[in-house]
């Protein structure tokens, strides 16, 4: 079971007004640095069970800035696409790298802020949401998909995850 009380909901929005710059966002990296952190620390005291992550992207450009934000964690200097923390195994990988792979928690980092890019695809936004058995948690500017995203589709995934990330104690 998973009742880890971070997130109000099992599908949580964590609103980052960051900026782009080459397709990464860099405060959006460190927001989903300091959530990972959190959620391990609370993970690592969960006894019964040990508990796998999944950081995802749809840009190779963020998929890098997030691996040098992995890799200032301990141990984890050499790392490349899976990391440990707090004895919380962590797979770093593209959407479309990830398809037909899993996660008890998915952190996605969604980018944007000015253009849809490479999210406006179904099949894409569909794999990216439903790779979380237990806490999908993206990470992105929910007014810009909400308000003046030209999808449909994401314009919906914003509507549906409200804002609903409870402040680290």
């Amino acid at each position: 079971s998973y009742a880890h009380d971070q997130y109000t909901t099992r599908s949580a929005w964590v609103d980052v007004k960051g900026k782009v710059h080459n397709n990464r966002n860099e405060l959006e990296g460190k927001k989903i640095l300091q959530q990972l952190k959190h959620f391990c620390n609370w993970a690592n005291q969960q006894k019964e069970k040990k508990y796998t992550v999944a950081i995802l992207t749809f840009y190779k450009a963020q998929e890098k800035l997030l691996r040098e934000r992995l890799r200032t964690l301990p141990k984890n200097r050499n790392r490349y696409s899976s990391f440990e923390y707090e004895g919380v195994w962590i797979k770093l990988a593209t959407v479309d790298y990830f398809q037909g792979q899993e996660a008890d928690v998915v952190f996605l980092s969604m980018v944007q802020t000015y253009r849809d890019g490479f999210m406006d695809s179904p099949n894409r936004l569909n794999v990216a949401i439903t790779r979380a058995r237990y806490q999908l948690v993206i990470v992105g500017d929910r007014q810009y998909f909400l308000k003046r995203s030209r999808s449909s589709d994401l314009q919906s995934l914003a509507d549906h995850h409200v804002s609903t990330h409870r402040k680290n104690k």
